[in-house]
């Protein structure tokens, strides 16, 4: 069925991909809430499949994909009437966001207060882990061995935490961190309004004098790979290395060889590239290194709130509404204009 809204036929497709059976909750949800309302909904497991129905190509309007997915200038030529694509989850690493805003697409994502907070607690908690070397202190009464000679637990009050990107979740981490007694400093691409308790600076600076560094940049083609082993070197020997956004702005052979030169570094990631980690990969031999599989930030509270968000925005620009979580807010005025268009 094809419903009327603001006198506009509309006609969405969700898309999904093979194996990630995470996914299925949120189309389910939305698939739902949309057919409740009158809309179409068709599903496609891979970008070929999408890229084999012709007909449905020339009609889509409305685009929900999981992060990951591919939606480029190549898809965007052949979908003439595309006017938004949702990621259900903050990531949109899949989508080329600039060609999108260059042809008047609106992209929405899942930037809830809930996936921000339990990141930024994650990214604290790391911090914390690493400094106070929690694994390490466990092994000792997990292994009945003797008390150390010499402790190696650092606090973290008096240091200089730095952060790359502040974003939603580098706002969080600072706002959490700000009554521990620290010195904030933030890497931004852009000038922006800064919280009286965090000082903008270089890459350089960031790297070369923090003793906590934390990624929390989006990864995108500009961050893509940007820490490299030189990059990497200007941190300090003792530097503790948090990420928990995105393994493709670090290669990860690279900061394996770093923190194995520098036994006094710690590192504690969540993400990777490719993921899963690959079981040769040297990060998995460091004695110096916390690993999780890109899930420490995943609360039940955002697990909750992810899909009914992906669903509201889906809702939000199928009846040409301005959702609440936009990523390219810049095509906003051109995308409302789209609308006036179609109405002609």
């Amino acid at each position: 069925m094809i419903v009327r809204v603001t006198h506009v036929e509309v006609k969405i497709l969700v898309v999904a991909l093979v194996g990630t059976s995470s996914f299925d909750r949120f189309f389910n949800l939305a698939h739902d809430e949309l057919q409740r309302r009158g809309h179409s909904v068709a599903r496609f497991l891979t970008r070929k499949d999408l890229l084999a129905a012709v007909d449905a190509l020339q009609s889509l309007e409305i685009l929900g994909a999981s992060s990951s997915f591919t939606a480029d200038r190549e898809l965007f030529a052949k979908m003439p009437r595309l006017r938004a694509l949702v990621s259900p989850f903050t990531g949109v690493e899949g989508f080329d966001v600039s060609a999108a805003t260059a042809n008047g697409i609106l992209v929405a994502n899942g930037q809830i207060t809930e996936n921000s907070v339990s990141m930024a607690e994650a990214a604290v908690l790391f911090t914390l882990a690493s400094l106070y070397d929690l694994h390490g202190t466990e092994r000792y009464l997990r292994e009945n061995l003797p008390r150390p000679s010499q402790v190696r637990a650092r606090m973290l009050m008096g240091k200089k935490v730095g952060l790359i990107g502040f974003g939603k979740i580098g706002q969080a981490i600072a706002e959490r961190l700000s009554a521990w007694g620290v010195r904030l400093v933030a890497s931004v691409r852009t000038t922006r309004p800064m919280p009286a308790y965090v000082a903008a600076q270089s890459l350089d600076e960031v790297l070369a004098t923090s003793d906590v560094v934390i990624m929390a940049a989006a990864l995108n083609p500009e961050s893509r790979g940007m820490l490299d082993l030189d990059a990497l070197r200007r941190m300090k020997p003792d530097v503790v290395f948090v990420n928990i956004t995105r393994g493709g702005i670090v290669p990860d052979d690279t900061l394996a060889a770093l923190a194995a030169e520098r036994p006094a570094m710690r590192i504690a990631l969540d993400v990777f590239d490719p993921e899963p980690l690959k079981e040769n990969s040297p990060l998995r031999d460091l004695p110096n290194a916390i690993l999780t599989p890109h899930m420490v930030g995943h609360t039940v509270e955002s697990q909750m709130r992810l899909p009914e968000a992906f669903c509201e925005n889906l809702l939000a620009v199928a009846e040409w509404r301005v959702p609440e979580y936009v990523v390219n807010p810049s095509v906003i005025e051109t995308w409302l204009r789209k609308q006036d268009s179609a109405q002609l």
